[in-house]
């Protein structure tokens, strides 16, 4: 054959061989080589089939990870997860899914047990990272856990000191399976305390938690502070660091309206019954945050003083505080005529009326411990109208004291002849809100009943639902037993010497002090709130007439 020929008739073979499949090419290349090239090719070929089949098995293994969160299993895993990590007697969880990488749950519930570290719990909208294969193999990094809302009832301590050492034990392990350290609420409420004396609480708070070496420190901003009869603080940075030993407040200043308080450096011991230690400094605080919502329409004002915190978040004396007021700068405290004394003093003194008398100057102490309050060591001044020293003490009525001013016609632990005032003294909102709760706890209360249940029917949900009602009725229930507390105590009052010179039967009975040139009255202060000096109020009236 001509070498033309050749070389063309090896550019048509080329040609129609490379128009064939990649198999035949190999094949092809390999058929010069004998035994060994046809052993290369048939290799080839096997290691082709293997790989084919590992992609098939890497694929349905990268859709089985991809659809893992969508499936029963991986929700009762991470369902029995959680409950195991915070040691809950009952869990719950609503809508799981990953999107992006991102891990979403949209509620979580939970009962705590005899361990855990709360008694009730529950998040909404919690967002966490999560890897294709987190879970599975290792330890899983969550990242920042992220939580819209949170609401928590917090134990106040335990029966004894070995329980105790069990909550803290939850609250501060740390998990092999998942390394959480970092934790953001948008809307954090913690509550603590089992009765109206220990009772407190941190509500709608922004929250960021970190792990330290032996705890967590816990940074809040915004949100309203309570403890005892401390009420409504807006928060401005609460700085607190948890550790086994107990709980110190790094950082803790609070504010309303002008008035601020700081107890930065405050302790809570920790045990079966945790022992609160520090100072309270107030500056300007009005008197509608420490006082009962009775008083409010008797006594206003602001205090300042530095005040001694004690007690325990488990004891029924609850956390007290005790310190010295001393008037001065922006500080006054001011009576309205509400006390039946001061009304009759406007009646029977021709040249000056009573309806509000500002103290500008004095001292006196207070304490409040057990639900009561005691002033002591008091003495104040209104410029040259009134003075008034003595003391004071406010307790809890006893079953038979409710017994008797129910009997006798109080109205909620008021008195019908105030009832109207004490209402015009509550914003609008306030009623509105007692209204709307009042109708919404009653159809409650009426699809429960319908259902054949009660309070501990239907899912766990529903029952923290319906304990948040009952924690809000509580809550209104306190506000009313505020209305009955019994007061006790002797005040010693000074008026213008000249207040009864158009009433001369009080004028022989109040002489002037020839010393002081002013009228001084015994004014004994026993009942409650609406009968304060009541019977000395009729006696004036009687006296004085003209």
């Amino acid at each position: 054959m001509e070498p033309e020929q050749l070389q063309n008739f090896n550019e048509r073979l080329s040609q129609w061989v490379s128009n064939q499949g990649f198999w035949f090419q190999v094949r092809y290349s390999m058929s010069g080589s004998g035994m060994k090239g046809r052993a290369v090719y048939h290799l080839l070929r096997l290691g082709f089939r293997l790989l084919v089949f590992l992609l098939i098995i890497a694929l349905g293994c990268w859709v089985y990870l991809l659809k893992r969160t969508d499936t029963q299993h991986f929700r009762s895993g991470l369902q029995t997860g959680i409950q195991e990590g915070l040691s809950a007697s009952e869990l719950e969880i609503k809508d799981s899914k990953t999107v992006q990488g991102q891990l979403e749950i949209s509620r979580v519930a939970a009962e705590g047990g005899k361990d855990s570290f709360f008694s009730e719990f529950e998040a909404r909208i919690i967002h966490c990272e999560m890897g294709l294969l987190d879970g599975l193999f290792g330890s899983w990094d969550p990242g920042i856990l992220s939580i819209s809302k949170l609401d928590i009832d917090l134990r106040a301590g335990a029966d004894d000191s070995e329980s105790a050492g069990r909550l803290a034990a939850a609250l501060f392990r740390k998990s092999e399976a998942i390394e959480l350290n970092n934790l953001e609420v948008e809307s954090a409420t913690l509550r603590w305390g089992y009765s109206d004396r220990t009772r407190g609480s941190i509500e709608s708070s922004t929250l960021k938690m970190q792990r330290s070496e032996t705890g967590w420190r816990m940074i809040f901003k915004g949100g309203t502070f309570n403890q005892s009869w401390m009420r409504s603080l807006e928060i401005e940075t609460l700085v607190v660091l948890c550790e086994p030993s107990g709980l110190l407040f790094e950082k803790a200043e609070l504010k309303q309206g002008a008035g601020t308080v700081n107890f930065s450096g405050l302790k809570v011991i920790g045990g079966e019954r945790p022992e609160v230690k520090g100072t309270a400094r107030i500056k300007n605080l009005p008197f509608d945050r420490i006082l009962p919502s009775a008083f409010h329409s008797f006594i206003e004002g602001s205090i300042s003083g530095d005040f001694r915190m004690f007690g325990s978040t488990n004891s029924s004396d609850g956390v007290g505080f005790e310190g010295q007021v001393v008037l001065g700068g922006d500080d006054v405290i001011s009576l309205h005529d509400r006390i039946h004394l001061l009304k009759a003093l406007s009646v029977v003194d021709y040249f000056r009326k009573y309806k509000r008398i500002d103290f500008r100057e004095g001292s006196f102490r207070m304490k409040t411990i057990g639900g009561g309050m005691e002033i002591s060591e008091l003495k104040m001044k209104a410029e040259d109208i009134f003075t008034l020293e003595g003391r004071l003490k406010v307790r809890l009525p006893t079953a038979e004291e409710i017994q008797a001013s129910v009997a006798g016609g109080a109205v909620m632990g008021g008195s019908a002849l105030f009832a109207d005032e004490d209402e015009a003294f509550e914003s609008g909102d306030n009623r509105k809100q007692k209204s709307d709760f009042t109708l919404k706890r009653a159809a409650r209360e009426a699809r429960l009943s319908a259902e054949g249940g009660g309070a501990t029917s239907g899912s766990l949900f529903d029952r923290l639902q319906y304990s948040l009602a009952m924690r809000q009725l509580q809550s209104q229930a306190s506000e009313r037993m505020s209305r009955m507390l019994r007061y006790d105590g002797n005040f010693l009052i000074t008026i213008p010497g000249d207040a009864f010179e158009r009433a001369r039967l009080l004028e022989e009975l109040y002489p002037v002090n020839a010393a002081t040139g002013r009228i001084s009255m015994r004014v004994p202060i026993e009942g409650n709130l609406y009968e304060l000096t009541l019977k000395q109020a009729e006696d004036l009236y009687l006296q004085g007439e003209r």
